[in-house]
Parts: C-alpha cells; sequence; structure tokens
C-alpha cells in the first residue's frame, strides 16, 4: 500500500473531508486531492502534521507494502495515546445516552401502577416513545473509532503497560457499581414480597420498583461498557474473539426483547392490567441467555 493509499484509507476511517484535512494543513483542497490520487506528495512538516493528526508514524506513513507481504505480529491498526483516550470518552458519552433511554423506558413502567387507567397507559406510552427517541438520536451519532472495535491494534508498548496498570482500579470500580447494580434489582423483589406479606400498603407502593431497576440498569450499562471498551484497548486479541462470538448471538437478544415489548405492551392495553405483564423481560433475559449458550456449545 502506498501513501497516497493510505492517506485516503485514515481519511475515510476517521469521517473527514478533503476540505477538513486541508483546512488543518493550511493547504488547498486540491493538494489533498492531488495527494490522494498519487499525483503529488506533502512536505516534510505536513508528513509531521498528518502523522500527528491520525496518530500514526512517518514509518507507517513512508513505508510501501506489498498487497502479497506476509504480515508480521506487529501489523495491525496504530492507536496512539489521543486516540485511545478519545474512543474511551466517545464510549462513555455514548454508553450514558444508551443508559437514559433504557432507564426512561424502565422507569415508565411506574405510571401503568400508580393509575390503574388510560392515563397509567398514556404516560407509560409516552415515557417508551421519549427513551427510543433518545436512542434513536445516539444511533445517527458519527461512527468515530470503529477501526479500534474492528481489527488488531497496535500501540507503544510504553502506553500499553502504562494502561493495563490503569485497568485494574478501573475494573475493580466498575465491578463494585455493577454488583450494586445487581443488588438493587434483586432487592426490589426481595423487598415486594416482604411488604406483601408483613405491611398492608396500597398496590400503588409499586410504582417505586421500576426506577429501581431503571438505577440499576443505568449501573450495569454505563460500567459494563466501561469495562468491555478498557478491554477493547488492553486486552485487543481477546476482545476480537469476543467480538466475533457476540456479532453471531446479538440477533437472539434483539429479536427476544423486541418480542418481549411487543408481548407486553399487547397485554396491557388488552386487559388493562400491567402489573404481572413486566414478568416476561426478566424471563426474556434468562431464555435468550440460555439459547446464546446453548447455540456457543454446538459450535465449540
Amino acid at each position: 500500500m502506498e501513501f497516497y493509499e493510505k492517506l485516503r484509507k485514515l481519511r475515510k476511517e476517521q469521517g473527514m473531508s478533503q476540505e477538513e484535512i486541508a483546512g488543518q494543513l493550511n493547504v488547498s483542497r486540491q493538494a489533498v486531492s492531488k495527494w490522494e490520487s498519487g499525483n503529488g506528495f506533502p512536505e516534510t512538516d505536513k508528513l509531521l502534521l498528518i502523522s500527528n493528526m491520525f496518530g500514526v508514524s512517518l514509518d507507517y506513513l513512508l513505508k510501501s507494502e506489498n498487497p502479497g507481504e506476509e504480515k508480521t505480529e506487529n501489523d495491525g491498526y496504530y492507536v496512539n495515546r489521543e486516540m485511545a483516550y478519545g474512543y474511551l470518552a466517545m464510549k462513555k458519552y455514548g454508553a450514558g445516552r444508551i443508559a437514559l433511554g433504557v432507564s426512561v423506558m424502565v422507569a415508565s413502567l411506574s405510571f401503568t401502577m400508580l393509575f390503574d387507567n388510560e392515563v397509567g397507559t398514556f404516560l407509560f406510552l409516552l415515557g417508551v416513545v421519549a427513551g427510543v427517541a433518545v436512542l434513536v438520536l445516539q444511533g445517527f451519532k458519527a461512527k468515530r473509532y470503529e477501526e479500534i472495535e474492528k481489527q488488531p491494534l497496535v500501540f507503544d508498548e510504553a502506553f500499553l503497560r502504562e494502561f493495563r496498570a490503569g485497568c485494574a482500579l478501573v475494573r475493580k470500580r466498575c465491578g463494585v457499581c455493577i454488583a450494586g447494580g445487581i443488588v438493587l434489582i434483586i432487592a426490589s423483589f426481595a423487598v415486594n414480597v416482604l411488604v406483601e406479606e408483613v405491611i398492608n400498603l396500597p398496590a400503588q407502593y409499586q410504582a417505586v420498583y421500576p426506577v429501581i431497576w431503571a438505577i440499576g440498569i443505568a449501573l450495569l450499562t454505563v460500567n459494563g461498557s466501561e469495562i468491555i471498551s478498557h478491554n477493547v484497548i488492553a486486552k485487543n486479541k481477546e476482545h476480537i474473539i469476543e467480538l466475533n462470538k457476540e456479532q453471531k448471538s446479538s440477533w437472539i437478544y434483539g429479536t427476544g426483547f423486541l418480542l418481549a415489548t411487543a408481548f407486553f405492551v399487547a397485554v396491557g392495553i388488552m386487559t388493562g392490567n400491567w402489573n404481572p405483564a413486566w414478568v416476561v423481560f426478566p424471563v426474556t433475559a434468562l431464555v435468550c441467555t440460555a439459547v446464546s449458550i446453548f447455540l456457543g456449545s454446538k459450535e465449540k
């Protein structure tokens, strides 16, 4: 692969236009177009700027690679410190938006428990629409750093050692938060049994449970995503293997929860009784997990 091919590839991977590259390098768009077509070559100072802009080495930019050349252990997508932490920041922001969207939908179940009429149904559906809107908007966000998640990575050894050392603290902190989210969800069911058996409270008190579930789900989503995104950097080879497995089973969860949501809404609207129907969601999670494990075991 020649320089002009690498430049074009790097620009497209970052989702940048020739005008944006030209602006950052203080050259004309025509100059960038000539470089990418192989009809020109940037000066040394521009090469240094391109190297810093895309987080690749000068050796990578200048060294020609033959299509049939065998790859070595060091071949891969080069990621420097700025790109790595930029990727982590993007994933953290995205996880927060996803957690917000899902939590809003789950918490809106409270309305069906507070209002045993059309008002509860309307507010619940309104909450679902709001949550879906947040998720859809997040889905339209520009997909930056896609290459980091899809192929083997190459790092500076000093940075990788430093990053891996800090990952232990991240995993410990996130592990505590994930455990807290799980405890909140499980405890809500235990408290429900205790309250029904010991204290005679009106049915509306159950409206607090979806809020607890929403908090627990938010903790699981944000902290689980943080652990995964750190593992993408710290354990890149293992991540690629797990990514291939997840891509084969992700349709199970997508289909399962889509059907579960349709079932929940249909039962609630037809019977006007939303309280027992929410059991379909934890049951769906268990069934999808069991099916995913079963199909994974068949491939071994």
